[in-house]
């Protein structure tokens, strides 16, 4: 009888040996399979966050070559650019006579005839600086 049971033992011992090296094989197939599958899914979500924004930016887009070829923008850069008006419009043009000083230039000349400490317009800008913060 111990023939008997020494067999089936040594029958039993291999296959659970098996079975164990089977189960570690399916393990690891598992494990690679699923840390393939969550790279897989970071990178559908970035392509989808990638998406949206491309689908933003399309939008504004669109947002402003509907307004660059509206009537109000093309108006604007006719009279900027070009000096075009409206048929409706009247245009005043002011200008000054470089003969005729202003209240402020005359001002200035005054307190230069007055004062004289300030510098003429052929002395340099440090010259100036000097004068402006020393000689008041």
């Amino acid at each position: 009888m111990k023939n008997k049971d020494s067999s089936g033992s040594w029958k039993i011992g291999p296959i659970i040996f098996l079975a164990i090296i089977a189960f570690g094989f399916l393990s690891f197939s598992l494990y690679k399979e699923f840390s393939k599958k969550k790279v897989v899914e970071s990178e559908i979500e970035a392509l989808k966050e990638q998406a949206e924004k491309i689908k933003q930016e399309n939008m504004s887009l669109e947002e402003r070559i509907a307004y660059l070829s509206s009537q109000d923008y093309q108006k604007i850069q006719a009279k900027d650019k070009l000096d075009l008006q409206d048929p409706n419009e009247n245009v005043v043009v002011i200008t000054q006579d470089l003969d005729i000083p202003t209240q402020k230039t005359q001002e200035l000349e005054t307190k230069n005839d007055n004062q004289n400490t300030y510098p003429t317009e052929k002395t340099s800008n440090l010259l100036k600086w000097w004068n402006y913060f020393f000689n008041k």
